[in-house]
C-alpha cells in the first residue's frame, strides 16, 4: 500500500487487466467513444422475453380494432348489459343514500307519510274511476310499445 491508503498495482495485475480488455479508440472528435450503448434496450432482453413483448405489443396495437369489431357485432347485447349494470349501480347507490337518510331522526316517518300521500293520489287519480283506469291502460300500452318497439306511427299521437 502507498502512504495515502491506496493499493498500488503490481506489474502482473496491470498485464492481466490489459489482456482482458479490448482496444478502445480514444478519439475526442466523436462523443461516446469510450462507451457504445446498444441501439435499443430490447437487445439486452432474452429471446423468449422479446417474443412475448412482440406479441403483447401487437395485441395492444390491434386492441382498438378488436374492440370496435366486437362492439359492432354485439352492439345490442353490450348496450343492454351496460344499461342493466348502470341500473343496478343506481339502485345500490340510491339504497345506500336512503339508508343513511333513514338514520336521521324524523326522516323515516316523513318518507312514510310521503309514500302514503303519493299512493292515495295515485289511487284517486288513476284507479278510482273507470275512465281514468282506461287512460292509465292507454298510457301503459303506449310506453310499453315505445320500449318494445311495436308502436305504429299513427299511435304516437
Amino acid at each position: 500500500m502507498s502512504h495515502n491508503g491506496e493499493a498500488q498495482a503490481t506489474p502482473s495485475t496491470e498485464v492481466q487487466e490489459r489482456e482482458d480488455t479490448k482496444p478502445v479508440d480514444f478519439s475526442t472528435e466523436q462523443p461516446g467513444a469510450l462507451f457504445q450503448a446498444p441501439s435499443t434496450e430490447r437487445e439486452l432482453l432474452p429471446p423468449e422475453v422479446k417474443e412475448t413483448a412482440d406479441k403483447l405489443l401487437k395485441f395492444l396495437v390491434l386492441f382498438p380494432d378488436y374492440l370496435t369489431e366486437a362492439f359492432g357485432d354485439y352492439r345490442k347485447p353490450m348496450t343492454t348489459a351496460g344499461l342493466v349494470l348502470v341500473a343496478g349501480l343506481t339502485i345500490a347507490v340510491a339504497d345506500g343514500v336512503l339508508d343513511r337518510l333513514n338514520t336521521i331522526p324524523l326522516f323515516a316517518p316523513i318518507f312514510e307519510l310521503i309514500g302514503l300521500g303519493f299512493s292515495g293520489w295515485f289511487i284517486f287519480r288513476y284507479l278510482l274511476y273507470a275512465d281514468s283506469r282506461q287512460e292509465l291502460k292507454g298510457e301503459y300500452e303506449q310506453i310499453k310499445g315505445r320500449i318494445v318497439g311495436h308502436l305504429n306511427p299513427s299511435d304516437a299521437e
